[in-house]
């Protein structure tokens, strides 16, 4: 498998730093807004035509942006991508496009829907169920039973009590505690 990269930003490179240690060949980046020419020397295209033959990741931090983008591109192949070292129960499930980094620990039951990206040293509890296009900050600790509704950005270091439900498109700030 081959992929490209939407995005030129900081999230397109910690993405990148991902599938390289995936050891998954990198097509280049897709931009549309071509500020750069190059993120961590691969080249960023503006007018890209679709590759049936490539995988896509969307690696856009703001929440409504990547669901728009992904409306707007339409039926592709986004693989769900998982840091080596992050721990992922056998008994998690992820949909497609979610992007999972560094020491996250995703506990049996949870389940994760599309384009979600999880950030490194996350933790979700058993039976959380976390909708699409939901941001989770880096070391956001998620209680069990909680749903997070669509296109929820938690920021890093948040704390969320369990048993409780965030509504869509909600907005929590960095160090936050919520119960």
């Amino acid at each position: 498998m081959a992929i490209y990269v939407y995005g030129a930003t900081a999230q397109a490179k910690m993405t990148i730093d991902l599938i390289e240690r995936l050891g998954i060949d990198i097509k280049g980046c897709i931009d549309k807004s071509l500020l750069l020419d190059t993120v961590l020397d691969y080249t960023v295209e503006l007018n890209h035509q679709y590759d049936p033959t490539s995988a896509y990741v969307l690696a856009i931090r703001n929440a409504g942006l990547r669901q728009r983008t992904f409306q707007d591109l339409g039926a592709r192949d986004f693989p769900v991508l998982v840091h080596p070292d992050a721990t992922v129960s056998a008994h998690a499930e992820i949909e497609s496009g979610t992007v999972v980094f560094a020491k996250a620990v995703l506990m049996p039951d949870v389940q994760v829907g599309r384009q979600v990206l999880i950030d490194a040293g996350a933790v979700i509890h058993s039976n959380s169920i976390i909708e699409d296009f939901v941001n989770i900050g880096a070391n956001v600790h998620i209680g069990a039973n909680v749903l997070i509704g669509e296109g929820v950005e938690i920021g890093a270091n948040s704390v969320l009590e369990s048993e409780i439900s965030i509504a869509p498109y909600t907005i929590i700030p960095p160090n936050s505690y919520l119960s």
